[in-house]
């Protein structure tokens, strides 16, 4: 700019500040924000974690309206042969049985994961603070969370392996 003319606005606008395409290609959108690729552990079991609730809300939502169908629904007609018949056709095969190994592996993991995210909201399994130091890594995923995360993982599909068992077998 020559010296003495006032400063445009524009001008400032237009002038490529430095860094700006790091800060540029630091923005990852929506698109990077979705990619798996990006997520660390902790980021999976609070996905899962939301995911697996809205999966026991389904449950229990469905469970209640069977429960409901089979002592007579909403004319109370009560319990009978042909409606405990119905409702065994539905469970009582291998999509039925599938779907409650689902089910123990989906609230077992939610369960377990559940507990985890308590201790950690009241302070109980986090480390002390500390000074933030570059490259800021979270110093959270370095302690027992990311044990009882596996123990998460591996309790639910030992669950699920044993209802399988019980089911299938």
């Amino acid at each position: 700019m020559p010296r003495g003319k006032a400063p445009n606005v524009a001008d400032e606008l237009e002038a490529p500040r430095s860094g700006a395409g790091k800060e540029a290609a630091n923005r990852r959108g929506l698109a990077g924000q979705l990619n798996p690729v990006h997520l660390n552990i902790e980021r999976w079991a609070y996905t899962f974690q939301r995911i697996t609730g809205l999966a026991v809300l389904a449950y229990v939502v469905a469970h209640i309206g069977d429960t409901s169908f089979f002592v007579g629904g909403p004319f109370g007609e009560g319990p009978n042969s042909a409606s405990w018949a119905s409702d065994l056709s539905v469970t009582e095969n291998f999509l039925g049985h599938a779907v409650l190994v689902m089910v123990v592996l989906v609230v077992v993991y939610h369960g377990i994961n559940g507990a985890r995210l308590i201790l950690s909201e009241y302070g109980v399994i986090l480390p002390k603070p500390s000074r933030p130091e570059y490259p800021y890594a979270a110093k959270s995923l370095k302690t027992i969370q990311r044990h009882l995360i596996w123990v998460a993982i591996v309790g639910a599909v030992l669950a699920a392996l044993y209802s399988g068992g019980i089911l299938f077998g």
